[in-house]
């Protein structure tokens, strides 16, 4: 009887270990440098953004009671601003919640606590989790069992929260390797490519986009005194509003 040999096409392999590279960049975006920069973007930024909006609401409201208010004059009307009042609030009702949420992330993220790890610590998490991933992602590994995936989503986990002894626990419970591998060339060129079409999606998309502005000083002084200049200028239209409410009224 002649045993058969599985035949591994030479290129499998290399392109395995570029999957499992990009696999390992996009979960490395999403699960740690994403949520670093938002926090980082939101506590340098945030609240003069929060001011500006907050300003720009109430400009638009004044507008619109100075439009009801002109309404009722037209019409001879005595002017109630209680129900002039009544009114705003429903039709501001959404973009008042917008800006409560807003405040309200600003708030959580100021009260984050997170688990400083060691710079020693930190690049084996990096390690472990790049080994791990190519050993359990589901697109590297099609015919897992479920208990492996199931390790797969606690791995995930774990790198989120920067547990590294929750993933030295999963390397030593990991089944041991299978012998055989199958060939899907294709397969693994297609993974390649919308995996490196997600990194690419993610760099364009906030709160990555807004890395350049954090990381040079310069343009991030100039754009929050921009904000800061919009702040004072809607202030003083504000003031310019009321004043043209207390002449109508």
């Amino acid at each position: 009887m002649i045993e058969m040999s599985l035949i591994i096409h030479p290129e499998v392999e290399k392109l395995k270990e570029r999957l499992s590279q990009l696999i390992f960049e996009y979960d490395y975006l999403i699960n740690q440098i994403c949520p670093k920069i938002e926090i980082e973007y939101v506590l340098e930024f945030g609240l003069f953004e929060y001011e500006l909006y907050k300003l720009e609401l109430k400009i638009d409201k004044l507008k619109r009671k100075i439009q009801l208010i002109q309404i009722e004059l037209n019409h001879e009307n005595e002017i109630d601003l209680n129900k002039i009042d009544e009114i705003l609030a429903r039709e501001f009702e959404e973009y008042e919640k917008q800006l409560q949420a807003q405040i309200d992330e600003i708030k959580s993220l100021e009260d984050v606590k997170t688990k400083e790890l060691s710079d020693e610590e930190f690049k084996k998490l990096k390690k472990l989790y790049k080994h791990l991933i190519k050993k359990l992602h589901p697109d590297l590994n099609p015919n897992q069992t479920f208990f492996e995936y199931s390790l797969f989503l606690s791995t995930v986990k774990h790198f989120e929260n920067g547990d590294l002894k929750g993933l030295e626990s999963i390397l030593a419970i990991l089944p041991e390797e299978e012998t055989e591998e199958i060939s899907e060339i294709d397969n693994l060129k297609n993974l390649i490519e919308e995996y490196e079409k997600r990194i690419c999606d993610v760099k364009k998309d906030y709160p990555y986009n807004k890395k350049g502005l954090l990381d040079d000083k310069k343009s991030g002084n100039e754009y929050k005194q921009m904000i800061i200049e919009l702040i004072d200028d809607r202030k003083d239209k504000i003031r310019e509003l009321e004043n043209k409410i207390d002449e109508l009224i």
